[in-house]
């Protein structure tokens, strides 16, 4: 035994000094692909046991939930790259998390420094074999904008034209392989330890994020983008997409043209310019609307950032809305993009059959509980649920069913359509940015209204095919289905405006701001959350 001490100690000590040697290799790279990787898999570790010796006293719930967001979102934060993208996405969509998680997910919504001008210019060099200072006749070295997998510098071309210069972080390539595979290592563990539904999706997430670090797809993205608004007369003019530059990009640099605006959500500044913010944020619903409903081709990442107001270049007075950074689309199938409409359609008219039937043929089995998340206010087939006086016990006991709930939410996991992965995602982008300025716009009734002209399209279409087929009867029948709907527009366009018209008296004759018509669906939403599905909401989960 002694003689197999100094064996077993020299085997340790070159194991340890090979670690070592390799550890401060990679630390001296700007990937840091060892680092990364092993912070994500032991803090992985670390989060997985500390629920799992959770004994169950709800006294110390809060704690648990506090101790795990810190850690996680610590790991998102200190790896950066992709991993802040992913956090961006766990805040968007955080309102199934505890408390703890919703706050702690907002600190990573500016966690995106810059890189140094020399890592910027080894990117030129790789790609063009020149300095950006060579390839343009002027370029500014300091960023005006950085994000989490880019960064924008301002730069003129040849031409004289001026151009915003999207230039990739050049650690990106290098972890994006790493990190997904980690990721998704991460969440086959978790799906075995919690026994939740959370790997069905991982191809489809990863095939959009590999997409999303091609430049020349997302210069795809936008044009395609752009021909589809042309097409809309209702928008024409009204949205604008920049003109890329493809001669001067690459899968890692794109160049498009330069464009003035201010962010949706600044309304000091579009007042300023003597614009209307309401019309500004009508026009980018609207925008993002015909994208679901009409062209199927639908942007994944909205937020004010990406949505800029300018003056229209034909007419200073009125509101042009552009639309930056197309890296993250996703395509509906046709049959999902009709079948979308038709549910919008059916929530509208309480259509339970309709309802039901689509959510049956997607895999779902909670229509009411999914009908509340797409319309992102609560929906109830029978009479409201009244709030009620709970104790600690009463939301213990509700929490610790939420997982049976949701594993039967989604029991047909291959029949659920992933689409809506990131279509949800748009909607609740958009609806924050609308909450954010104080609900000016009915975004509820201008998403009905492009659904139902998603129908009426297609509808029209099936007609000059079918219409030996199509009698009296049928068109009556659509008719009514019209009126119906219609007349539960115009019974939500009355609370909306009830809503504004005591927002501005309480402004006007007492100066005090009472909530908008997005925070009072909020506050039902919460209600109706918590009393039926045991899930609590942050109070400013749908904060922008």
């Amino acid at each position: 035994m002694l003689r197999r001490i100094p064996r077993f100690a020299k085997c340790m000590a070159l194991g340890g000094i090979g670690f070592s040697a390799i550890y401060n290799m990679d630390n001296r790279t700007e990937a840091k692909l060892l680092q990364r990787s092993l912070r994500t898999f032991y803090n992985g570790l670390i989060l997985a046991v500390d629920y799992k010796l959770y004994g169950g006293d709800i006294q110390q719930l809060p704690a648990l939930h506090e101790r795990v967001a810190n850690r996680m979102f610590n790991v998102f934060e200190k790896n950066g790259g992709l991993y802040i993208k992913i956090g961006q996405v766990i805040a968007a969509q955080s309102a199934i998390l505890p408390t703890a998680y919703q706050r702690r997910a907002k600190s990573l919504l500016d966690s995106a420094p810059e890189v140094a001008l020399s890592s910027i210019e080894q990117v030129f060099l790789e790609d063009y074999g020149t300095l950006p200072q060579d390839l343009f006749t002027d370029f500014d070295p300091h960023p005006v904008a950085s994000a989490s997998i880019a960064q924008v510098h301002k730069a003129v071309l040849p031409s004289g034209q001026v151009v915003a210069v999207k230039v990739q972080k050049p650690a990106v390539q290098k972890q994006i392989g790493w990190d997904l595979y980690a990721l998704r290592a991460l969440l086959h563990l978790y799906e075995y330890i919690f026994e939740l539904p959370l790997t069905f999706t991982a191809d489809y997430i990863e095939q959009h994020i590999r997409k999303e670090v091609d430049f020349e797809n997302e210069a795809r993205n936008g044009q395609r983008s752009r021909h589809h608004l042309e097409q809309q007369s209702q928008l024409e003019g009204k949205v604008y997409i920049p003109k890329v530059y493809p001669e001067y990009s690459t899968r890692r640099v794109l160049v498009c043209e330069w464009v003035d605006g201010v962010q949706l959500t600044d309304m000091e500044k579009i007042t300023a310019l003597g614009l209307d913010y309401k019309e500004a944020m009508k026009i980018s619903i609207e925008a993002f609307s015909s994208q679901i409903f009409i062209s199927g081709f639908v942007h994944g990442d909205p937020h004010a950032g990406n949505v800029l107001v300018a003056p229209h270049p034909k007419n200073k007075k009125k509101v042009q809305v552009i639309l930056v950074d197309h890296g993250l689309y996703v395509q509906e199938s046709e049959k999902f993009r009709i079948q979308y409409c038709k549910l919008w359609q059916a929530l509208f008219m309480l259509d339970l059959k309709t309802m039901t039937e689509i959510c049956s043929e997607w895999g779902i089995h909670d229509v009411n509980m999914f009908a509340s998340i797409i319309l992102q206010k609560p929906f109830v087939e029978n009479k409201a649920v009244h709030l009620q006086q709970t104790s600690l016990q009463d939301i213990y006991e509700f929490q610790s069913g939420v997982k049976e709930r949701l594993k039967h939410f989604l029991e047909d996991q291959q029949q659920f359509p992933q689409e809506l992965i990131f279509l949800l995602r748009n909607m609740e982008i958009v609806r924050a940015n609308n909450k954010t300025v104080g609900s000016p716009v009915n975004r509820l009734n201008i998403m009905a209204r492009w659904a139902v002209r998603g129908i009426d399209d297609y509808d029209e279409e099936a007609n000059r095919y079918h219409h030996h087929r199509l009698g009296l009867q049928h068109q009556l029948r659509a008719t009514w289905r019209r009126f119906i709907f219609s007349f539960n527009l115009f019974l939500m366009s009355l609370g909306f405006w009830l809503v504004k018209l005591r927002q501005n008296t309480s402004r006007i004759l007492f100066g005090t701001k009472i909530p908008g018509f997005e925070e009072l669906l909020d506050q039902r939403m919460k209600e109706q959350m918590y009393l039926q599905y045991g899930i609590q909401i942050d109070e400013n989960v749908f904060d922008a």
